[in-house]
């Protein structure tokens, strides 16, 4: 497991600045894991056919290697070094400004909150769109967030767009911001232990998953800094959160 060395006040932290800190430390052993590319081969790996990714399109080593051919409306066009640096392919999509932002996005991360990424080469990458089991072929699939601590799943959260539902790990709600019913997951069980799997090597990491049809799971991406470290729930969950990582 991947240790470090904590301060001496981190049993007083909410778990939102343990993430904060943590951010600041994470070395280049993180780093593929969180790139994208290469998380869908470590997950293979780890889990065979008891987990899917989405299928693999093309790697573009530079925006201008994209052409209108791979704009299909089935695709959806992603980063492997960064955050919410997606296009959702559709009829409309115009290549000159899938160019732009792709150039816009060629960068290295330059931060200090969330290291892991500096060490990423800038790249993008094409796939197939998941066929999400609520929402259909959207590209805007539900993405099912656990957060995993000593390799045990702590936390669900559930996000659609800019919204998100928390829930414990029985599925009770804890908080709500989606506007429709989202049902507990068929697959909850094999969900949680896949994660105790994929997060085995890992003191904190939130895994992130797709549900596609028939209740196949599709990996999507190792989180270790969720947010950026800033808060996400109340201040008695942060604190609750908190005494779990030791």
């Amino acid at each position: 497991m991947l240790t470090f060395c904590k301060p001496n006040n981190w049993m007083e932290l909410p778990m939102f600045k343990k993430i904060e800190y943590y951010g600041t430390i994470l070395s280049k052993e993180y780093a593929e894991y969180v790139d994208k590319i290469e998380a869908k081969r470590i997950v293979k790996d780890l889990c065979g056919e008891d987990i899917q990714v989405a299928k693999l399109i093309k790697i573009l080593k530079q925006p201008e290697d994209i052409s209108q051919d791979d704009l299909d409306s089935k695709y959806i066009i992603k980063s492997a070094h960064g955050s919410n640096w997606n296009i959702n392919i559709n009829n409309k999509t115009s290549l000159s400004n899938v160019i732009m932002k792709l150039q816009n996005w060629n960068k290295y991360y330059g931060g200090d909150r969330e290291k892991q990424y500096s060490y990423i080469k800038p790249r993008f990458f094409i796939e197939e769109k998941i066929y999400d089991s609520i929402l259909g072929h959207t590209g805007e699939a539900l993405v099912y967030m656990i957060r995993c601590v000593y390799s045990k799943p702590i936390s669900i959260g559930v996000k659609y767009k800019n919204v998100q539902n928390s829930y414990d790990i029985d599925w009770n709600l804890i908080s709500s911001g989606i506007k429709f019913d989202i049902p507990k997951p068929k697959c909850l069980s094999k969900l949680l232990k896949l994660c105790e799997t994929l997060s085995a090597r890992f003191e904190f990491v939130r895994l992130d998953f797709y549900i596609g049809n028939n209740n196949i799971i599709y990996f999507s991406e190792f989180t270790f800094t969720p947010n950026g470290g800033f808060q996400v729930f109340d201040i008695e969950t942060e604190i609750k959160q908190g005494l779990i990582w030791t």
